[in-house]
């Protein structure tokens, strides 16, 4: 399943030179997966009524996707992060997403860049089944806090500075990409097919997209993505 010829670029990203690594022709039939959408049932996720979360609907993952990628990818994640011997690899999440929203049903958290976990232990790993006319993913840094990661020991102060600025002033209705008085994009990876991206999931980062051809319900034509997320537990 895994290409034997892929190629690996080591990212540093901002002040805090967080790594994001990037496989390029990462899978040997990557269009299987397109053509698993297709047929697939995609359900919003759980915060959705709340206008919270991912902005898009998922389907699981084929059976044996996430566990092949987890294999592959265990021991260059433990080696670049410096993953502790005694810590196991757990799976957390194995879905194809497609991002839907309209950018006027946003909610405000999903107006601004997130994390997904404040553990250093929690890995990304994002595959893009769409091309660059989908614009990619962008990391950022907080300029009130200079926070471009979320630790545990920053997360009550990020939250709180964070929600305050939400609350100051109301956000523009759009998913964001570029700079603004609160947050500074320090990278960018573009999308690119068969292209994964991973990267520990406290970086505050957000899904840049270049017009609604992303939010298409057609998995041959919108934001189709491979999503595997695992964490390394004690």
């Amino acid at each position: 399943m895994v290409n034997d010829s892929l190629s690996l670029q080591i990212l540093r990203m901002g002040d805090e030179n967080n790594k994001v690594l990037c496989f390029d022709n990462f899978l040997v039939a990557p269009t299987q997966l397109v053509e698993f959408a297709q047929h697939a049932t995609f359900t919003h996720y759980a915060a959705a009524v709340q206008r919270k979360g991912y902005p898009g609907v998922r389907t699981p993952a084929p059976i044996g996707l996430g566990e092949q990628m987890r294999d592959y990818l265990d021991h260059i994640v433990r080696a670049e992060y410096e993953i502790p011997a005694e810590r196991k690899i757990k799976p957390l999440q194995d879905a194809m997403c497609m991002m839907r929203v309209p950018e006027v049903e946003l909610g405000p958290l999903q107006r601004i860049p997130h994390f997904d976990a404040s553990s250093p232990y929690f890995f990304a790993t994002l595959l893009y089944l769409c091309d660059e006319q989908h614009g990619g993913t962008g990391f950022y840094r907080h300029n009130h806090t200079g926070y471009e990661a979320i630790t545990p020991e920053r997360s009550e102060r990020y939250l709180d500075v964070s929600y305050d600025e939400l609350n100051s002033k109301k956000s523009e209705r759009r998913y964001f990409s570029e700079s603004n008085e609160f947050f500074t994009k320090v990278g960018f990876v573009p999308a690119k097919f068969n292209r994964l991206v991973v990267y520990r999931g406290n970086i505050l980062h957000s899904a840049n997209i270049l017009s609604s051809l992303s939010l298409d319900p057609d998995p041959q034509v919108g934001r189709l993505t491979a999503n595997i997320f695992f964490s390394y537990d004690e």
